[in-house]
């Protein structure tokens, strides 16, 4: 029987690597990243009602219901299904927006996969997929439940990588956010008249060991945005100097990160005023869908 309210703690990403290469006609960029998936998690529950969808959000001011991302993908989910159902879901936010997270992505990918396990017919894999690159980038990662995965393209072409040997993590959130926007027009500033260095695509069998992943791993977007924001780069350096086999900035920012294999520090030097820092880990299983009736 499918549940008629569940929950769902909606995981954060980063970006184990990320490179930005040739830019569409339309605008978008190609990309190559190692999405991995953490502990940190905003908290999502959805109930079925009998009319209309609603959001209720705690934790931070997401702006206006409509343009949030775990509505709109609870919209397009009835649409594309032809469920007639309301919904009302309850979202606590604890990954910050505008950090590179992956924060709304995370929700819209907790409520798609939610919403088709509460379905009485659940979508084809295409029809969610569709759905989830809709969203956004990030989204057909978050909506699958793989911890580890290599993406191509705007997101959309994914192969999931078996888990690496578990690790804690040791996130530095700073006092501002970058518009992703602005970190991508950033590139392109400085790429201008500069053709991309062609690359071989990354394997599986590449990244399938942490020092496999510290020899592949570089974030494209870090120095036009650490061009703006020195302290970012500061941060990166006290990372590895602490001993992380990983430091990077993920996505586009502001959220640097630094990988463990011994016990994450507490904080690291250099950090801007303002700049919160959480303990963290790597997770090998993400998280199941839990029936509240």
């Amino acid at each position: 029987m499918r549940p008629t309210r569940a929950r769902l703690a909606a995981q954060a990403k980063v970006n184990l690597g990320l490179r930005v290469l040739g830019r569409e006609p339309s605008g978008y960029h190609q990309l190559e990243t190692l999405f991995a998936r953490i502990d940190l998690a905003d908290d999502l529950a959805i109930t079925r009602t009998a009319s209309g969808c609603t959001l209720d959000c705690v934790g931070a001011d997401v702006g206006p219901v409509e343009r949030n991302l775990a509505f709109r993908a609870a919209r397009a989910y009835l649409e594309a299904s032809g469920w007639a159902t309301g919904l009302a879901i309850e979202l606590t936010k604890r990954i910050p927006a505008g950090g590179g997270l992956g924060g709304g992505s995370a929700d819209a990918g907790a409520v798609l996969r939610l919403l088709d396990a509460m379905a009485p017919t659940p979508l084809p894999q295409d029809a969610m997929s569709s759905i989830a690159l809709g969203l956004g980038a990030d989204v057909p990662f978050l909506a699958t439940t793989a911890p580890l995965a290599l993406a191509w393209g705007r997101g959309e072409r994914l192969i999931p990588v078996t888990a690496l040997p578990a690790r804690e993590i040791l996130l530095a959130l700073p006092p501002f956010g970058v518009e992703t926007k602005s970190a991508f027009g950033w590139m392109a500033e400085t790429r201008a008249g500069s053709p991309v260095e062609p690359a071989a695509p990354v394997t599986a069998e590449r990244v399938a060991t942490w020092s496999g992943v510290a020899a592949w791993s570089r974030n494209d977007l870090e120095g036009p945005v650490e061009a703006r924001h020195p302290s970012l780069a500061t941060l990166r350096d006290s990372m590895m100097a602490a001993g992380a086999e990983v430091a990077r900035m993920s996505g586009s920012g502001s959220t640097v990160f630094g990988v463990f294999a011994a016990e994450a520090p507490f904080a690291v030097a250099g950090a801007p005023e303002g700049t919160r820092f959480v303990r963290g880990r790597l997770v090998g299983e993400v998280a199941p869908i839990e029936p509240l009736d």
